[in-house]
């Protein structure tokens, strides 16, 4: 590839025609979920068949990840414009569970973890003299849910690197829709399919490197994850602090002009939610009656709440803000509680134990003082301010 000043971000003929020549004995180095296809595979399964179609998709894109990963080092090392480019995979032998930070984790995946859990992981990451870009790729052809998934990211990237300019690389297949419609901040490449049906096969079932050797690249641009130092960005720490923030104004219940800064923006994007306080199941009971919800999806057993307490959080969607509670049910998963006023409904849907949410929830309880108690008054006053803060 020509090392020009403007080829910064411009796909090259290699990762466009997904050329594995050079890169082909390093793809058996990677570890692949293919177990399960296999299987499938042996019992003689209708290959039309939607679940055999979904596994077997799957697995292509790991391939197809790993394909690009392996030529996007390749064109980082050739491009000027790359200063610092991130190894994962089998490019790096330093793995790391710590509780806290920017790493490789023990799936060879480059990792943002905050209490031992992943925030959110990036397909690639690499670095220019004053941006930080991260990498999508995908085979999915519909590209809806992988635009949301990038706000999420972005908003991690800007407080992780706030002097820094944070920019996306898409990297979609032929035939992929939306691909016009990404944010401004997004360079999208299209390259052509991954329909190698030899490379594909022999990774099902035979996928051994004992007669590979790996190619491993030297460069002063390449790094480990865990050298890379980005801003100190405390997780729960920051629950906290939000929470308290968007309660010390006495004169209204929530200050929603705190909520609604630039700064709590790339938070909400972090985060999904955030906690404003908690009120008690009798109250809880109350607000249904005063929205008259006669529709709800499934029965809460009242006695099993976990110490009587129903906890409040405030989300928000395309500047509109909304209210979802949460309950821990003893000896059950914790509750997700959505009120539709409209319809007068009550969504209930389980939350992952093991999964962020739970794990704040649980961080919150004991940050819950005596102030943050919320009378149906208070509530009441919630709802009232952000109908009138719809924007």
């Amino acid at each position: 590839m020509t090392k020009e000043k403007n080829n910064f971000l411009k796909i090259n003929d290699e990762i466009r025609d997904l050329d594995i020549g050079d890169i082909f004995n390093n793809l058996f180095f990677y570890k692949y979920h293919s177990r399960y296809l296999k299987k499938l595979q042996t019992t003689n399964v209708d290959k039309e068949d939607p679940h055999y179609l979904s596994t077997y998709s799957s697995f292509v894109g790991e391939v197809y990840e790993n394909v690009i990963y392996e030529l996007l080092l390749k064109y980082a090392i050739s491009n000027d414009e790359i200063t610092k480019f991130i190894l994962k995979g089998p490019h790096q032998n330093h793995y790391d569970n710590v509780k806290n930070g920017l790493m490789m984790d023990l799936n060879s995946q480059i990792v943002y973890k905050a209490g031992y859990k992943d925030v959110t992981e990036f397909d690639a990451l690499f670095f220019t003299k004053d941006s930080v870009c991260f990498v999508e790729s995908t085979i999915v052809k519909t590209t809806t849910s992988l635009r949301k998934r990038l706000k999420k990211k972005k908003a991690l990237l800007e407080v992780l690197f706030p002097k820094m300019e944070v920019k996306a690389l898409i990297i979609l297949t032929k035939g992929a829709m939306g691909v016009n419609v990404f944010p401004k901040y997004c360079k999208v490449w299209v390259t052509k399919p991954l329909e190698d049906d030899e490379l594909l096969n022999t990774l099902i079932y035979k996928n051994v490197n004992h007669d590979k050797k790996f190619i491993t690249y030297r460069d002063k641009k390449l790094y480990h994850a865990k050298d890379i130092k980005p801003f100190v960005f405390k997780y729960f720490d920051t629950l906290a602090w939000i929470l308290r923030n968007s309660r010390k104004n006495k004169a209204k219940v929530i200050d929603l002009n705190f909520l609604l800064t630039d700064k709590l923006s790339k938070y909400f994007e972090i985060y999904s939610k955030l906690y404003i306080g908690y009120i008690n199941v009798d109250i809880f009971i109350e607000i249904l009656q005063y929205f008259n919800i006669s529709d709800i999806s499934e029965d809460i057993p009242i006695e099993k709440i976990y110490n009587d307490q129903v906890v409040l959080t405030i989300e928000k969607i395309k500047n509109q803000f909304f209210i979802v509670f949460y309950m821990k049910i003893i000896d059950d998963k914790l509750k997700r509680l959505d009120i539709n006023i409209e319809e007068k409904k009550l969504l209930i849907s389980n939350k992952d134990p093991k999964g962020f949410t739970s794990a704040e929830v649980k961080y919150m309880k004991y940050l819950f003082t005596k102030s943050y108690f919320l009378t149906i008054e208070n509530v009441k006053q919630i709802y009232k301010e952000i109908e009138a803060n719809s924007i």
